[in-house]
């Protein structure tokens, strides 16, 4: 079992500060997408510690943006940062350059945020709000009775949400396209299911596929005043402790 934390960007520097005290003997970076089997050979040269190292193994093929490894003697720290790292590699030392770089730089990011009825989009530069866009647009429930009536209220609902899907995307186009050369990622937030069928619906969005980051922000109601909360989200790290047994 393992012990999961989330830490602010400036928490998770102040983190890797105190982790220098407890005197780490390794260090290893993983790029994201890496298969288990290439991170255990990159695990194996360092630590072998059968279903510990199995478990860390695990945590760290699952992160979306790579993983970083601190060993400490009877103990190990996973780290998933907030944004993609770009190669694995190991240390016999405690090295947390690479991820202090990434946590350190002001990237510049296009937060969407959607939920049925409400959606936010934002340009930011580090954690600075540069321009934004949000509205709203009517979506009804669903209408779970059956028959004809049915059938017609769910067909009034698809025009519903693809009119709201369009309004959405015509507005990213006014916000984020005249800056995508600048854009270093792109972060979605609110509902899952609403996100996967507007990006079926919009090619803008599936246009940014190569600037995705695939970790959903959980924003209970998209408008301008999410947007504080949600670059923090964007901005932080998740940190899972393993102890050996």
């Amino acid at each position: 079992m393992s012990k999961q934390f989330t830490l602010s960007r400036s928490k998770a520097i102040a983190w890797l500060e105190q982790l220098r005290g407890e005197s780490p003997v390794c260090t290893v970076y993983i790029a994201p997408s890496t298969g288990k089997t290439e991170i255990e050979k990159t695990l194996g040269s360092l630590l072998d510690r059968g279903s510990f190292l199995d478990e860390i193994v695990e945590k760290s093929s699952k992160s979306p943006t790579g993983a970083v490894i601190f060993y400490v003697s009877g103990k190990a720290y996973v780290v998933w940062p907030p944004f993609p790292l770009h190669s694995t590699a190991s240390a016999r030392c405690y090295d947390p350059a690479n991820l202090l770089a990434v946590l350190k730089h002001d990237w510049r990011l296009g937060l969407v945020l959607v939920r049925l009825g409400h959606y936010a989009i934002g340009l930011f530069k580090g954690e600075k709000l540069i321009d934004a866009k949000a509205g709203t647009g009517l979506v009804h429930a669903r209408h779970h009775k059956g028959g004809s009536s049915s059938q017609r209220f769910a067909r009034h609902r698809e025009k519903q949400m693809e009119t709201l899907f369009t309004r959405i995307e015509g507005h990213a186009r006014d916000l984020l396209e005249p800056h995508l050369k600048e854009i270093d990622y792109i972060l979605y937030g609110g509902t899952r299911d609403t996100l996967l069928t507007m990006w079926r619906q919009c090619a803008f969005f599936r246009s940014l596929e190569g600037k995705a980051v695939h970790r959903l922000l959980t924003v209970r109601e998209p408008k301008r005043s999410s947007f504080e909360e949600a670059v923090k989200q964007a901005y932080s790290s998740t940190v899972y402790e393993f102890e050996e047994k």
